[in-house]
């Protein structure tokens, strides 16, 4: 389990917010996106106590609670929220996640090796839903990523924008400035399973 720390002021400020809202049970959630690629990002969202899942750990402080994902826990260890002030005096509120960019595969891991663990662990499992999945194919030396479609996406009319506005746009913000494009390399027919 992750150790996460809510300064008292902190706490204040988020106990401030959660009782304005008036929803019972609302929670604060710690998000990472991206995890293990140069793009990876954490945030912080309110937790309607619907959307908090048995997947979820708890931390309980006075008044209201933090849930974080336990697939990305390992990257929020050690966090720290606290308040700071802006450039124009005003509070506001800092997260220092020193774990975030830690490493899920080794240190001179290919280009190839990175994309393709991203496509498994990040995109596969949002295709799924469809009956589809992407397959890393090659990496270019020139940076381009040749995917193949499969199930649910091969013959499917929105490959298209599966392809850019799904799987480019999310390796563009994973790897940004990385990846110079992403091409399907599917031969596409319309199958039984195919979506749509």
């Amino acid at each position: 389990m992750s150790k996460i720390t809510v300064t008292t002021p902190a706490q204040a400020y988020f106990k401030k917010i959660i009782d304005k809202q008036q929803m019972d049970g609302l929670a604060i959630r710690l998000t990472v996106t991206n995890p293990g690629t140069p793009g990876v990002e954490c945030g912080i969202l309110f937790c309607p106590k619907d959307y908090i899942t048995p997947n979820d750990e708890h931390f309980k402080f006075e008044g209201f609670q933090v849930v974080i994902d336990a697939n990305v826990s390992e990257f929020l260890d050690e966090s720290v929220i606290d308040m700071g002030k802006d450039d124009k005096g005003e509070d506001i509120l800092t997260f220092h996640a020193p774990n975030l960019k830690k490493k899920v595969l080794p240190e001179d891991a290919s280009l190839f090796d990175q994309v393709d663990r991203f496509l498994k662990s990040v995109i596969n499992p949002g295709l799924a839903g469809h009956g589809g999945a992407v397959e890393l194919v090659e990496v270019t030396e020139d940076n381009i990523v040749k995917v193949k479609f499969s199930g649910g996406c091969m013959g499917c009319s929105m490959v298209g924008a599966t392809l850019h506005d799904g799987i480019q746009a999310q390796l563009n913000q994973a790897f940004p400035g990385i990846i110079k494009d992403v091409v399907d390399v599917t031969a596409h027919e319309v199958t039984e399973e195919t979506y749509g």
